[in-house]
């Protein structure tokens, strides 16, 4: 969709309100699957009730198994999570500055067990987990009502 905002103009929205508090869109990368790899990306939250925010999917096995990354603009945090079997279980949360209606860079370096997490180039934390140890699809993520915009999206992968 046009943004004027956004780096090149165009952007990613999500912007379907889900009626399930818990949906979790997905937009998987179809074309890589990839184990070690640096993921950055710009997202805004512009809007939502009950959520604000997205984020990147790594090792996506499946819609109901992978680790995520996210910024929540509503409770001024970023997450690293592990969803299996569609259940999400919290490894780190941070609080950050993390506005609604400005763009973030949310970047996620992904090597082995170990997760190296920046917002706005500044580094949040470092996560581990040894659960999901091959390969799997990246895609952009969002949760429940949230209407977010992805910008700039760069996926280089790691040795």
């Amino acid at each position: 969709m046009g943004d004027p905002t956004a780096n090149a103009g165009l952007a990613i929205e999500q912007s379907g309100v889900q009626t399930a508090e818990d949906g979790f869109p997905l937009a998987i990368y179809k074309t890589a699957s990839i184990k070690n790899a640096e993921i950055s990306l710009r997202l805004k939250a512009d809007g939502g009730k009950s959520d604000q925010g997205g984020g990147v999917a790594v090792r996506l096995r499946s819609p109901q198994d992978y680790y995520l990354v996210q910024m929540d603009a509503l409770r001024d945090e970023v997450l690293f999570s592990r969803v299996s079997d569609g259940a999400s279980e919290e490894i780190v949360s941070v609080d950050a500055d993390v506005a609604s209606h400005s763009w973030h860079t949310l970047t996620v370096r992904a090597r082995d067990d170990e997760f190296v997490v920046s917002l706005d180039g500044i580094w949040v934390f470092t996560g581990f987990d040894r659960t999901l140890s091959g390969a799997g699809k990246i895609a952009l993520w969002t949760k429940g009502d949230s209407v977010t915009r992805f910008d700039q999206i760069e996926i280089a992968p790691l040795p």
